[in-house]
């Protein structure tokens, strides 16, 4: 089934019939203009989707569902946490959507001694509403948390899965580096510089609280690409 046919239902594990919030409900309407009787998945967020079958609008113009069997589920094996530095813009929005895609499971915005972007109460409310399309977009039933932006240093002492990494371009090749192991069972937590890269400080401190250095290769990354790159390299899946 096409991915623009999924919808996000939060109360769909606990219900055969549901109602479509609308925002839900427009995208159903209005965008695919959908009718009665048409096939279409829904997904709660937490890890659950299901087949349903668009059976009207209700007295409130709320789309009604009636939901089928469950769905295999689509997720990484891996469960992966972000911290990205915030770039100039509104650059970030697309960058959360792409971490949703490849299977980020929680992604926080960092402000760092190099940022150039800034964190407000609109930006993250849009942050949010990417990680919901990227879930929709990848065919994902698990919603990404987008958590409230945060200081690199703060972060580092935050309680972090054990498995920690950061992305770094080649002049940081002093810097401690490994070669992710195709399993994590306790997770793992992957740093993403802002566009100058982290400061030598602040690389200082990753390292001593237990993160070693991602080897992106010798050429110089945006701060999306770069994120998108290791988000994919350390949830491989094991061969």
């Amino acid at each position: 089934m096409s991915t623009a046919r999924r919808f996000f239902a939060p109360q769909a594990a606990g219900s055969r019939d549901l109602r479509l919030d609308a925002a839900e409900t427009h995208h159903l309407l209005r965008v695919l203009r959908l009718r009665p009787s048409a096939e279409i998945e829904i997904f709660d967020g937490a890890g659950n989707a299901f087949s349903a079958r668009f059976v009207g609008v209700d007295g409130e113009d709320r789309c009604l569902v009636e939901r089928g069997a469950a769905l295999p589920p689509r997720e990484p094996g891996i469960r992966l946490a972000v911290g990205v530095a915030v770039p100039k813009g509104d650059g970030l929005t697309a960058i959360v959507r792409q971490l949703a895609e490849v299977g980020a499971d929680t992604i926080v915005p960092l402000t760092s001694e190099h940022s150039e972007g800034r964190a407000t109460p609109a930006r993250l409310t849009r942050w949010r509403a990417a990680a919901l399309s990227g879930t929709r977009q990848s065919g994902r039933a698990t919603l990404p948390a987008v958590a409230e932006p945060a200081p690199f240093e703060k972060w580092l002492r935050g309680k972090l899965a054990p498995d920690r990494w950061i992305a770094s371009p080649w002049t940081a090749r002093a810097a401690p580096h490994g070669t992710p192991a195709p399993e994590a069972a306790g997770g793992r937590v992957l740093a993403v510089g802002p566009e100058g890269g982290f400061s030598a400080r602040e690389l200082e401190d990753a390292h001593r609280h237990g993160f070693r250095r991602l080897d992106l290769g010798e050429r110089i990354l945006r701060t999306g690409t770069a994120a998108v790159v290791a988000a994919a390299l350390l949830l491989r899946p094991a061969e």
